[in-house]
């Protein structure tokens, strides 16, 4: 382990506040990379050097006994039975050589979680770039693949189902706070701190050694790649995610308050299927953000599967070709009466009590719609294509909406 400054400079810190003396840390080189006194930082120690050296304990009587070192006692500090570098407590020997064992000791602990927290950083970094090549599909040796998975604790051959979680508004509020005067250093790790807390959240909703995989796929974006039983039938398999994912944004609305939308792609049982399902996965979560919905499965879409493939001026060009509408008033009018038409399954009684109008009235609406359209809501051809065009219209306002 090469220990960095910003780590050095933070073990000064923990320790100063044990013993209030300068501190110095010097690396395998023996130059000061971490100090209470910033200006002694980059110079070379040469009571360090000698610590190196004879891996014993120096103590300093005078100033001048050493090139570029202060009276005081240095010691070699260790990790995994090898010297990483030396700690220094500046001050009259007498006085600073009775703290000399507990700074070291105190040092070699910190170190020792430093180290931890750098083999477990590189051990996600790992896991997610294999994840995000699953999620690709971007590998050529099945057998290769499958082998990097296990290394990781990660066995790719079990049926998956995609879930993508976004968090509403967040976006925004980060947004905000780096255009104005909050935009800082402690801003950003506030930010990071917040992605690993929901991050961690969602981890603790599923047994730990469950082979369920979650990473951030974004600022404010999870994607999951849950294991699940593929003998249960398709009903009580998503009963029982629903459950987990309602559990979920609960808890988070509950300590964050923040609204999630969530959607849910289908079961796959080969590794490279999993690319499907989180494609699945994020246009069924487009569709719960354009309906304000808090979670979709992907196969409760109608001709929204493919709808959104379309550009949306072709969407636009068909609604006006379709609706005709002469004002935004008269397609609000337009849109309220077909979808809410459509919602009753063609029924007019049902339709006007739900619009608050009596029948005849909503009789002339789509008497009306017909004269304008050249096109009639209660024929099932003409129905079909009203209900293609209700859909690109909400889709493109939700677009609208979710997408600034």
């Amino acid at each position: 382990m090469v220990i960095s400054s910003q780590i050095a400079q933070s073990i000064v810190e923990e320790t100063v506040k044990v013993i209030q003396r300068n501190i110095n840390f010097m690396d395998a080189n023996a130059s000061i990379i971490a100090s209470v006194d910033r200006d002694r930082i980059g110079d070379f120690h040469e009571g360090a050097l000698k610590v190196l050296q004879t891996k014993e304990t120096v103590i300093i009587h005078e100033d001048d006994e050493f090139r570029g070192a202060k009276k005081g006692v240095n010691l070699p500090v260790y990790l995994n039975n090898r010297i990483l570098g030396v700690i220094g407590i500046t001050g009259e020997p007498d006085e600073v050589v009775q703290f000399g064992e507990v700074i070291r000791r105190m040092t070699e602990i910190l170190l020792k979680e430093a180290h931890l927290e750098e083999q477990l950083e590189l051990e996600n970094i790992a896991k997610v770039s294999f994840i995000d090549e699953w999620i690709d599909g971007d590998w050529e040796d099945d057998k290769l693949f499958a082998a990097r998975g296990w290394i990781l604790g990660i066995n790719v051959h079990l049926p998956r189902v995609a879930v993508v979680m976004d968090i509403i508004g967040f976006n925004d509020v980060l947004y905000e706070k780096l255009r104005s005067h909050q935009a800082d250093v402690k801003g950003e790790l506030e930010f990071q701190r917040f992605r690993r807390e929901i991050l961690e959240m969602v981890q603790n909703h599923f047994p730990k050694e469950s082979q369920h995989v979650i990473i951030p796929a974004g600022s404010t974006r999870y994607t999951l790649l849950l294991s699940v039983d593929e003998t249960l039938t398709e009903q009580k398999r998503k009963e029982k995610i629903q459950y987990r994912l309602d559990n979920i944004q609960t808890s988070i609305q509950s300590v964050y308050g923040y609204d999630t939308a969530i959607g849910v792609g289908k079961m796959y049982l080969e590794p490279r299927e999993a690319a499907k399902s989180v494609h699945e996965a994020e246009r069924a979560l487009l569709h719960a953000k354009n309906r304000n919905q808090a979670s979709y499965f992907y196969d409760q879409l109608g001709i929204e599967s493919f709808a959104y493939d379309l550009p949306y001026e072709v969407r636009e060009e068909y609604v006006k070709n379709v609706l005709q509408p002469d004002t935004k008033k008269n397609l609000d009018q337009m849109i309220e009466t077909l979808k809410t038409f459509y919602d009753a399954g063609g029924s007019i009684t049902e339709a006007a009590e739900t619009l608050y109008i009596h029948k005849n009235t909503l009789q002339y609406r789509l008497k009306r719609i017909k004269e304008v359209t050249g096109f009639d809501p209660r024929v099932l051809p003409d129905a079909a294509m009203f209900y293609v065009a209700l859909t690109f219209h909400l889709i493109n306002t939700g677009t609208k909406r979710t997408n600034p």
